[in-house]
Formats: C-alpha cells, structure tokens, sequence
C-alpha cells in the first residue's frame, strides 16, 4: 500500500478514489466565491492532473438538510468515473 493512500486523510475531504495511476481524487466542501462565508458547493479533485468538478449546493430553505446531498452525490459520481479512468502519477513530495 502506498503512503498517499495509507496516510490519514485531511480534515476536509469527506470522500477519496484512488486514479489508476496512483493519485487520489479528493471530494470536500468548498466555498464557491471567495464572498461566500459558508460551503456551498461539493468540489472534486484530482490529485495527479489539473482536472475537478463543482457541484452546487441547493439553496431552499425548506430542506431537512445543508443542501449538499445531491451535490456530494453528483461530486462522489465524477470523482470516481475519473479515478477510474485517470493514469496521472502524483507529484512527489519533497522529502
């Protein structure tokens, strides 16, 4: 096993896909402008190339929860259609 996978994930990250090319893609909460006070969007990282997806939280009030269901949903979805399919190889950490 890897270190990047063995290692303890950062606080933020609420999900994590391994690339077949070793890096991982990351899903966090995010705010979408730097206005924004609160996360209002699930964000999707690749960590080997300069690819990631945003997804907007609902915004209702009516809603038994933050708004991000579908919006971690739809990230969890491209996160992993492009892990399985990316072969970037992470950058290496200085040592």
């Amino acid at each position: 096993m890897s270190t990047q996978t063995a290692s303890v994930w950062p606080e933020t990250v609420i999900a994590r896909y391994l690339t077949v090319g070793g890096a991982t893609v990351d899903v966090t909460h995010d705010t979408l402008t730097v206005d924004d006070t609160k996360p209002n969007v699930s964000h999707a990282k690749c960590g080997g190339c300069p690819a990631y997806s945003n997804s907007e939280w609902a915004s209702r009030a009516d809603r038994w929860d933050n708004g991000s269901t579908w919006a971690d949903s739809d990230a969890r979805h491209w996160a992993q259609s492009h892990a399985e399919t990316c072969r970037a190889i992470p950058k290496p950490t200085n040592a």
